[in-house]
């Protein structure tokens, strides 16, 4: 990810749950740790585990009443100790997810 390449507004998503982001290729799920941002192309999450960019994955989303299941690939994987200042024990990757 070197450099911005979003084309619309994201919007923070602090009233977004999930725990399942289950990649098709491999029939695995991954645990989210932070839906981080929003808009109706994409998604950032913060991820336990790495994916190549191209898979297909899908999410399952709450937003308290309502659950929704989003189909995408990724666009981007990078571990988070790169790209913020958490310090962890290098499976926590943020993730773009084109939608």
């Amino acid at each position: 990810m070197s450099k911005e390449q979003r084309k619309e507004e994201r919007l923070a998503a602090a009233a977004l749950t999930t725990d399942e982001l289950f990649h098709l290729g491999s029939k695995k799920y991954f645990s989210v740790e932070r839906v981080r941002d929003i808009s109706s192309g994409g998604i950032g999450l913060e991820v336990m585990g790495f994916l190549h960019e191209g898979e297909r994955v899908r999410i399952g989303l709450d937003s308290g009443t309502s659950h929704v299941q989003l189909y995408g690939r990724v666009v981007w994987c990078a571990p988070a100790s790169q790209l913020t200042s958490k310090r962890g024990d290098g499976t926590l990757f943020i993730m773009g997810i084109k939608l």
